[in-house]
């Protein structure tokens, strides 16, 4: 049974990440079921609008403690396999619905889609620097420009929690609702993007997605250079080792 779930709503192409038993953390199951669910939406004729979803708790936990011990050891690196900008690649507009905390390359996954809807009681975090590395999977250009510059680089920095009241009170363009609402004010965002014919939303979706795209391409190669680096330091080893499972 898959991980990452496919229904139809209408023009709507709903697609859930469950991984209950990895807390939706970066796998081989969830990273290939992200894409081939997003891959077989796109394929539906009827689709004119994807909907990301997680769990009601947790959207995207990032990376595993396996995977980042595993960068840690010089086995791979961020940018060895490049599912986190699906959404981002999708030829159809995609929402983010983050329910649930979105920490790390979690954020940074749905921050690559379209649009996002937030909780105001979730935790939205660019922990990277909590465990002493440096920000990777273009997080370096993703957060200031999606949260705004200043926001965005304290977030890098401090890679502390920020619960999603906080950020709408800092001025985040996101739109930031009550946690039992996210569900249904995403899927009206998504309802009224999908009025649009499909062969339009298609071009638009190519003409804004492609500067993100160019713009992350030299991002995520500097990244990897300062993760050489970084993940390098022995007390990145020490600190994912002993704090990733606590942060569970």
């Amino acid at each position: 049974m898959s991980v990452v779930g496919l229904d139809f709503e209408g023009p709507v192409a709903v697609v859930t990440m469950a991984d209950e038993a990895r807390r939706n953390t970066f796998g081989p199951e969830l990273s290939s079921g992200l894409v081939s669910a997003v891959d077989r939406a796109v394929a539906d004729p009827r689709t004119r609008v994807l909907l990301v979803e997680g769990m009601p708790e947790l959207f995207c936990a990032g990376g595993s403690q396996h995977e980042l011990l595993n960068f840690a050891q010089g086995k791979g690196t961020f940018d060895t396999d490049d599912f986190f900008r699906v959404f981002a690649r999708c030829p159809l507009p995609v929402v983010a619905a983050a329910q649930g905390h979105a920490i790390g390359g979690g954020l940074v996954l749905a921050l690559y889609a379209d649009m996002q809807v937030l909780s105001e009681r979730s935790v939205y975090a660019a922990n990277f620097m909590r465990y002493g590395f440096t920000p990777g999977m273009g997080a370096t250009h993703l957060l200031p420009a999606k949260f705004g510059p200043v926001l965005g680089t304290e977030m890098l920095y401090s890679g502390r929690n920020y619960r999603g009241a906080e950020l709408r009170e800092r001025g985040v363009p996101a739109r930031v609702v009550r946690h039992a609402d996210v569900p249904a004010v995403a899927r009206e965002l998504a309802a009224t993007v999908a009025q649009a014919p499909r062969a339009s939303l298609e071009l638009l979706k190519k003409e804004l997605a492609a500067p993100l795209i160019e713009r992350t391409d030299p991002v995520i190669a500097r990244e990897v250079e300062m993760h050489s680096v970084s993940f390098h330091l022995p007390e990145v080893t020490e600190r994912i080792t002993a704090a990733y499972g606590g942060a569970r």
